[in-house]
């Protein structure tokens, strides 16, 4: 994870609560030519992919697929805003200057354990 925060050029926020139903989390860094990004995740069981996203320095509100977007009192403190996606919830929170995206989550409960189980990792981190 340290070698992925120095890529990226900041500190990741890993979760480090996942649902049961996660397979091996994976760690990617994608630099296109006008952003970079990187990516935590897994597939759950059924096949979904169940993800944390991060970008730097990003307003929320111009990078948000469209839908119906609510701001639950569990999610304030992050600036969190949450979605359902059929049978899955999409979220977007801020931890200090990035917008992360969580994707591929069951519920608002299954959301708010993994952000509040958000480890920072730097390029120093042991």
């Amino acid at each position: 994870m340290p070698a992925l925060a120095e890529g990226f050029g900041g500190p990741i926020f890993e979760p480090t609560w996942w649902p049961d139903d996660t397979e091996a989390v994976t760690y990617v860094l994608d630099e296109s030519p006008s952003r970079v990004r990187y990516r935590v995740g897994s597939t759950r069981r059924d096949g979904t992919p169940i993800c944390v996203i991060g970008r730097a320095g990003e307003q929320p509100e111009r990078t948000l697929p469209p839908g119906n977007w609510s701001r639950p009192p569990e999610l304030e403190p992050w600036r969190g805003l949450i979605r359902n996606n059929g049978d899955h919830v999409h979220s977007v929170v801020q931890a200090e200057q990035q917008t992360i995206h969580l994707i591929g989550y069951a519920s608002l409960d299954e959301v708010v354990r993994a952000v509040t189980s958000f480890r920072r990792v730097t390029a120093e981190s042991a």
